[in-house]
């Protein structure tokens, strides 16, 4: 699986708006930016839920869905992602815990999962990056 550092810090977005919802993704889905390639980036704010603890990770942490949709992007093969994003908020370190890719069709064609959550797992957040805008929907302050 892509590390946390390598699918976050190429985006740099060029525009917000919460209320914007991108085409062809329900209404929980709320866009969040679109970054310098054009590639559409959304959260489901809806999906946030608290984890608590465990004998591999002994600090809570929230997780929260985002999108990705490629389909207008540049030099990009036409499709989206889905990826579950894990906070911890207190320490600002996220992990990217699972993320499926589809066709522009919908068509499955790749899906991967961490195989366990472990606190050393878990990557520093970047301020001013993707992941800290995402962080922003998983741990409002």
């Amino acid at each position: 699986m892509m590390t946390v550092r390598k699918m976050l810090l190429p985006f740099a977005l060029l525009g917000f708006s919460g209320e914007a919802m991108a085409r062809g993704w329900s209404a929980d889905w709320k866009l969040i930016g679109v970054a310098e390639d054009r590639t559409e980036v959304l959260v489901r704010p809806e999906s946030v839920r608290e984890l608590p603890p465990s004998a591999d990770r002994r600090f809570t942490v929230r997780q929260v869905w985002a999108g990705f949709d490629q389909t207008g992007a540049s030099g990009i093969d036409a499709g989206r992602k889905i990826v579950l994003f894990q906070y911890d908020c207190a320490s600002q370190r996220m992990l990217i815990a699972a993320a499926t890719d589809f066709t522009a069709d919908g068509k499955v064609i790749a899906r991967n999962a961490v195989p366990s959550d472990r606190a050393d797992l878990y990557e520093k957040v970047e301020p001013a990056t993707l992941g800290a805008t995402i962080m922003a929907t998983a741990c409002p302050a």
